[in-house]
């Protein structure tokens, strides 16, 4: 046997077990991305009680669930209840949401309409499990809404304010406004409270509703006055 054979031969258990380890260091690579997405602390609860782990993307009109790098479902939004982060718990909520603003500037300019559109949100819950609860989201524009949902039963529904001309009516929203130099607070929400509310006399009755804001902390002490009055 030649001495170059004999070099030649001597480096073969060494290039087959170089190679063994290269295949299996690759392997274990592609399969970190499936066991991070498969430990995922993000999750989705449909309708139907099913719950979908991976990384979820929450958009306008679908919710995508990533469960691995080549498996991504997408539902209508329609179809999700529940948005969870370890142990954070939103609801999701696709509604027509009827939208405003408080910026003066743009309320006071001759083209501004309140915006009007079909959309999703995330919403958080500020009082749950009681008699009437409480949530907050916020749409694309970061601007703040609330939201309220009586006995658990019903959906959310959009405790609705404009800020603006004379145009206080839901369906006039979208509509351009006729340039105002004044600003005017239009507390629908009220409205919407008191009817949802008008059984409990002595509640109703205890409430300045002319005082009432649209804003977290008169929100939260309504309820809870609610909650504690009229279980």
């Amino acid at each position: 046997m030649t001495i170059q054979k004999i070099i030649s031969n001597s480096f073969i258990p060494v290039l087959t077990t170089r190679s063994i380890m290269k295949t299996i260091f690759i392997a274990l690579l592609a399969l970190v991305p499936a066991i991070a997405f498969s430990q995922s602390k993000e999750y989705i609860v449909k309708h139907n009680g099913d719950t979908i782990r991976g990384e979820v993307k929450i958009l306008s009109k679908h919710v995508r669930v990533i469960k691995a790098p080549a498996d991504t479902l997408t539902l209508n939004s329609e179809e999700v209840k529940f948005f969870g982060n370890g142990n954070i718990v939103k609801t999701v909520l696709r509604l027509t949401l009827y939208g405003y603003t408080d910026n003066l500037d743009e309320i006071q300019s001759s083209s501004y309409s309140n915006p009007v559109y079909d959309t999703t949100m995330l919403l958080t819950p500020l009082i749950a499990g009681e008699k009437m609860n409480l949530f907050t989201g916020k749409d694309k524009r970061k601007v703040v809404y609330f939201f309220v949902q009586m006995d658990g039963g019903m959906q959310p529904e959009q405790l609705l304010y404009a800020i603006g001309g004379a145009m206080p009516e839901k369906e006039s929203w979208g509509r351009t406004y006729q340039y105002v130099n004044y600003v005017t607070h239009h507390k629908i929400f009220v409205n919407q409270i008191l009817e949802l509310t008008s059984a409990c006399e002595d509640f109703v009755r205890g409430v300045n509703w002319i005082m009432l804001e649209y804003r977290e902390s008169d929100l939260k002490a309504l309820v809870k006055r609610y909650n504690k009055k009229c279980n």
